[in-house]
């Protein structure tokens, strides 16, 4: 996949609507080098192929926009994230079915990393399906599945 521009960014022309999704998403962590490869494993799997990467932190990207980290101000390095503080709860990322959910499931448990809650349909709306898992600083991440 080409680099867009610098950034990595998609474009956002032709949208449709004000309210078209969500462009991009920046997270804060705590040790750059370990979310970093974290993350180079994990986006690619969610479909974000590209990737920007300089020494303050990386990006992602995609048709669905972009995903970046970057490290937290040292000030708030004992800082722990909690899902119930005021602020981001969970990110979720699309899966087309309950297939990928399986699979991608199984490649997390392959990878070492923390599943919260295994896949399984959930009550929220009918036929929703995810996984539940987190990335090395805790952020609670999803992959979800919910039929037409």
């Amino acid at each position: 996949m080409t680099i867009p521009d610098p950034c990595g960014c998609p474009p956002t022309e032709g949208g449709g609507s004000v309210a078209a999704g969500v462009h991009h998403v920046i997270v804060n962590v705590n040790d750059l080098a370990r979310s970093r490869s974290f993350y180079a494993w994990l986006m690619p799997r969610l479909g974000y192929p590209g990737v920007t990467e300089h020494a303050a932190g990386a990006g992602w990207f995609g048709e669905a926009g972009s995903f970046w980290i970057k490290e937290a101000d040292p000030r708030f390095a004992s800082d722990r994230f909690s899902k119930d503080r005021v602020g981001l709860c969970e990110i979720a990322f699309r899966a087309g079915s309950r297939a990928q959910v399986d699979a991608f499931a199984r490649e997390l448990e392959a990878s070492g990393a923390r599943i919260l809650d295994p896949p399984r349909e959930y009550d929220y709306t009918p036929g929703y399906y995810a996984v539940f898992f987190t990335d090395p600083d805790g952020l609670k991440l999803e992959l979800v599945h919910i039929p037409r």
